[in-house]
């Protein structure tokens, strides 16, 4: 009877595994670090490139962040694409704020910080909807490949 209950059981697990659909348990492929690595470390370069080039963020910047949020979506997973979308902006602002304040942190002592950082959030808000509308483009284009995918495979 024991030995019954054990074939059951694994039938049950079988088909459970089964119609589950397949693929990494783990929101990113590889685990976490190259996007993370690709969606933190781009901007901080461009914003280091700009903020070396002239005072504030611009075209480095912008460009650097919508690539990197777009390639931390490619190598991710789709379970993973959600943190990175939700991330991107926070990312965005982060970088902003990290070279900004390290570039000139007499500037922004007292309540000038938080001028400042007024300032940052609304300077930041077209690159932070940039790098989303680039994660949004890479996630539609990674959706309607696979559907070609199981289309003609």
């Amino acid at each position: 009877m024991a030995g019954q209950r054990g074939r059951s059981s694994d039938q049950g697990s079988r088909r459970r595994a089964a119609s589950r659909p397949a693929g990494p348990e783990r929101p990113f492929s590889g685990g976490p670090a190259l996007p993370a690595l690709a969606a933190v470390g781009l901007p901080l370069v461009g914003a280091v490139v700009d903020e070396l080039s002239g005072p504030g963020m611009g075209l480095a910047f912008a460009v650097c962040a919508a690539l990197g949020t777009g390639l931390a979506v490619a190598l991710s997973t789709r379970r993973g694409w959600w943190w990175v979308v939700a991330a991107a902006p926070l990312v965005v602002l982060g970088a902003t704020v990290v070279v900004e304040f390290s570039a000139d942190t007499g500037k922004y002592q007292g309540s000038k910080l938080a001028t400042g950082s007024a300032k940052w959030v609304v300077q930041g808000f077209p690159v932070m909807a940039q790098a989303v509308a680039a994660a949004l483009l890479v996630i539609v284009v990674r959706v309607v490949r696979d559907r070609r995918r199981q289309q003609h495979g």
